[in-house]
């Protein structure tokens, strides 16, 4: 044929198609990129030739091997996903979610006048309102976690960076005499709603053998060790 790249063959072109030529648009036919004018003419051709027509069943032999084939083995891997995984913990641990919302609320009272009235010990009040927007924010994440407990892992790794921060700044200010160990009070319940939220995301970090001999119940609801455990 003629015509060069993707031009689209003229008449001449076809009248002109050889056995090569066939072969040619049998295979960009099992791509699907043949033009249906060649596809016509090959057809036509493989009528009168008995090489072209063997050319053809054999192409076809060999896509049918190439597309056609048993799936390879893949490994299980359920076993390994689930034991690895840390879900939310419910169940007899159901008060973690009351009290990760009780300690928002009281973060949220805690940021109130600074956030509200730019109120804050040793702050002028533009600053006050930005620490009172940070407490507010934190409280909103503990309560947001506590309603929804399966985004407590998305929150964790800000919050625990947010909290440790703010805890080790203010140990260095106590420790310089800046500001009284009293005044820090406050960021017990940011520690404690961290905690909180650190358990509800399924303790990560911590050994799942320990968390499962320390947890694990007899049918009659006694607390024994695994059996796993006392091997």
């Amino acid at each position: 044929m003629s015509h060069d790249g993707n031009q689209i063959p003229t008449p001449a072109d076809l009248a002109d198609m050889d056995c090569d030529d066939v072969r040619d648009v049998l295979s960009a036919r099992l791509d699907g990129e043949a033009h249906a004018d060649e596809t016509a003419v090959a057809d036509q051709h493989l009528a009168t030739c008995a090489e072209c027509r063997t050319f053809a069943q054999r192409l076809a032999a060999v896509d049918r091997n190439v597309r056609v084939r048993s799936a390879e083995a893949v490994p299980d891997l359920v076993a390994r996903v689930v034991a690895g995984a840390r879900p939310t913990r419910s169940g007899r641990v159901d008060w973690l979610r009351p009290a990760l919302a009780w300690v928002a609320v009281v973060m949220l009272v805690q940021s109130a006048p600074a956030l509200v009235l730019g109120d804050a010990a040793g702050a002028n009040p533009h600053m006050a309102r930005h620490l009172g927007a940070f407490g507010a924010a934190l409280a909103i994440g503990f309560a947001y976690a506590a309603w929804r407990p399966h985004r407590a892992s998305g929150l964790l790794p800000f919050t625990g960076a947010l909290v440790a921060t703010t805890i080790v700044s203010a140990i260095t200010d106590s420790a310089h005499g800046g500001v009284r160990p009293l005044a820090e009070g406050a960021h017990v319940a940011e520690l404690a709603g961290l905690v909180l939220l650190w358990m509800i995301a399924g303790s990560p970090g911590w050994p799942r053998h320990v968390r499962a001999v320390r947890s694990w119940r007899s049918p009659d609801g006694r607390s024994v060790r695994p059996p796993s455990a006392t091997t």
